[in-house]
C-alpha cells in the first residue's frame, strides 16, 4: 500500500496542524541527538535534489503481515521560489504516479485510466514533508516534534542512525504517533522511513541507489493526462 493523494493530504493535514498547534521546543541535551541534527542542518543547507528507487510495504497490526509490496522511483527537489517538487512514480505491482508541482497534487492511475487533482492551496509549503528528513531544517522539525536519538542500524548494510519523531499534538498524533527515520551516517540523508499510525498498522519505505543533487528536469514533476483520463478535482 503506498502513498496515495488521500494519505498524502493526511500527512500535509497532520503538519499543517501541527503548525498550528506549536509548543516549546525541547531543552534537553542528547549529544549523539545534537549531532546527528548539525550532520542533518550541513546537508540541508545544499541540499538541491534527491533521487532513489523507492520500496514500500504496508503492514496490517490485525492480520500480522504485509501487504504486497511496491516498488518504483521517488523523485524530490525545489523549486526556484523554495517550493518542494515531488514525484513518486509506482512500477510494480499497478503502475501509479504521484506528483507535486506548483502546490497541485496528482494521483494518477494508469490501468483505470483515472487522476485525482488536488490543489493545496495556502498549504503547498507542506508538500516538503512528504519527503520528510530530506533538506529539511532540524530546527523546524523539532519545533513540531519530540525528536529522539534511537542509536545506530544497519539498513542492507548501510550504518545509519535512527531518528524517532513523536508529534507534539494530539491531533496531528492521531494520524501518525510516530515517525521514524534511519539516516545514513555518511550524507545525513534517510534511507528509510517507518510511518506508525496509532491503531499498529505502518507504511515502511526504503530508498536504495540514491543520489543527492543531481540535475533533474522540472517537467519530471508534472504530468500530461491522456485525453480519455477520468480526472476528479478534489475541493
Amino acid at each position: 500500500m503506498a502513498i496515495t493523494l488521500r494519505q498524502a493530504l493526511l500527512i500535509v493535514g497532520s503538519l499543517v496542524i501541527l503548525q498550528i498547534h506549536q509548543v516549546p521546543a525541547q531543552t534537553k541535551k542528547d549529544p549523539a541527538l545534537d549531532g546527528l541534527l548539525r550532520q542533518m542542518e550541513a546537508t540541508g543547507k545544499v541540499f538541491r535534489s534527491f533521487s532513489a528507487n523507492i520500496f514500500q510495504k504496508k503492514s496490517t497490526a490485525v492480520l500480522r503481515e504485509f501487504d504486497a509490496p511496491e516498488s518504483g522511483v521517488f523523485l524530490y527537489a525545489r523549486a526556484k521560489d523554495g517550493s518542494a517538487m515531488l514525484r513518486q512514480e509506482i512500477s510494480k505491482p499497478a503502475p501509479r504516479v504521484l506528483t507535486i508541482k506548483g502546490g497541485v497534487a496528482t494521483v494518477y492511475q494508469p490501468i483505470i485510466k483515472q487522476a485525482q487533482v488536488l490543489s493545496l492551496g495556502k498549504n503547498k509549503d507542506k508538500a516538503e514533508y512528504l519527503a520528510l528528513g530530506l533538506g529539511q531544517s532540524p530546527g523546524k522539525l523539532r519545533e513540531t516534534f519530540d525528536l529522539n536519538y534511537q542509536g545506530s542500524e544497519k539498513i542492507n548494510g548501510t550504518v545509519c542512525s535512527v531518528l524517532q519523531l513523536k508529534p507534539k499534538s494530539s491531533a496531528a498524533a492521531a494520524f501518525f504517533s510516530s515517525i521514524t527515520l534511519w539516516i545514513k551516517t555518511s550524507s545525513g540523508i534517510p534511507i528509510q522511513q517507518k510511518l506508525q499510525e496509532p491503531n499498529g498498522d505502518y507504511l515502511l519505505v526504503t530508498f536504495t541507489e540514491e543520489k543527492l543533487n543531481t540535475k533533474i528536469s522540472d517537467s519530471k514533476f508534472e504530468q500530461k493526462l491522456p485525453k480519455n483520463t477520468d480526472t476528479q478535482v478534489i475541493r
